[in-house]
């Protein structure tokens, strides 16, 4: 239970530092950008690629991070 906790308050960070560090880039439009909190949060994922609706194609795919635009 000791290192439950921790790891519990930790990973809402690290999550928003992986939302805030660079951008997501559409496989199907290439469009790149941020997107919100909750969208990162509740997608499915490996490593850095996420899947995730984009905002301009309005489609779903594994979008992966890009770090510079």
């Amino acid at each position: 239970i000791t290192g439950f906790i921790p790891f519990a308050i930790m990973i809402p960070f690290a999550i928003r530092i992986e939302q805030k560090a660079g951008y997501y880039e559409c496989d199907k439009c290439h469009y790149k950008y941020v997107p919100e909190y909750s969208s990162v949060f509740w997608a499915m994922h490996m490593g850095r690629t996420r899947y995730m609706k984009c905002p301009k194609c309005n489609q779903r795919s594994w979008q992966k991070k890009v770090i510079s635009k």
